[in-house]
């Protein structure tokens, strides 16, 4: 409950200090900032870079791809079947645009919740409270974003983010376009702490043997 309040007054202060004229969060904005801020939002301004591989695992045998992100100079280097690649993902050509999408892709599951904060201002936001999540059935919070309709690789999709009360993610399910039933429902496991960032490692579907796995996580 203190971690909570705290993480509360910092926002609040915030709030009360910006322009008179400046339109106040809403409760769900205001939820939004609390879950990033839960995984690690400040700890990552510290970070120089991040190294994770993304894979999921299957009966067939396991698919993988391993990036490694400069944070200073925005560098990526993807590493997969032996060939490395590297490329500027904020100066993208023709070839690093498609393989962008991938680490755009699995960047996403790893910081989930901090895209919250890095997307502000590119989607739109709902709070409900103790709603029955869709992997687990738990009593769970549940923040909705959905993107706008230009820009981006996957415009117009919607996120469920099922939070507990600490704010941590539990579930988060993503809709492509915005429709009704899920086109994926993740359930966030075996969390790991490195250097103040919280990131699921594990990522199970209720009910199916494969599962999406991020490991060898670095952070400096």
């Amino acid at each position: 409950m203190r971690k909570n309040f705290l993480l509360l007054s910092v926002l609040l202060t915030l709030v009360w200090s910006c322009s008179q004229n400046a339109e106040p969060l809403s409760e769900a904005e205001l939820r939004a900032q609390l879950v990033a801020q839960a995984h690690g939002l400040e700890a990552f301004q510290e970070v120089s870079k991040i190294a994770f591989t993304w894979g999921v695992a299957r009966a067939e045998g396991n698919f993988e791809r391993r990036w490694i992100w400069n944070t200073q100079n925005d560098t990526v280097t993807r590493i997969m079947n032996g060939d490395s690649v590297s490329y500027n993902w904020k100066r993208l050509d023709s070839v690093s645009n498609e393989i962008n999408k991938g680490f755009i892709n699995d960047k996403y599951w790893l910081f989930a919740p901090l895209q919250l904060a890095w997307d502000k201002g590119s989607y739109t936001v709902s709070l409900e409270k103790e709603v029955e999540s869709l992997g687990q059935g738990k009593l769970l919070d549940k923040l909705t974003i959905t993107y706008g309709n230009e820009g981006g690789y996957t415009p117009g999709d919607a996120y469920d983010f099922y939070v507990d009360k600490d704010h941590v993610v539990r579930e988060w399910v993503f809709r492509r376009g915005a429709a009704e039933e899920p086109s994926i429902v993740s359930i966030c496991e075996d969390y790991i702490t490195l250097n103040g960032l919280l990131m699921a490692q594990k990522h199970s579907r209720s009910g199916q043997e494969n599962y999406l796995y991020l490991s060898d996580i670095i952070v400096e």
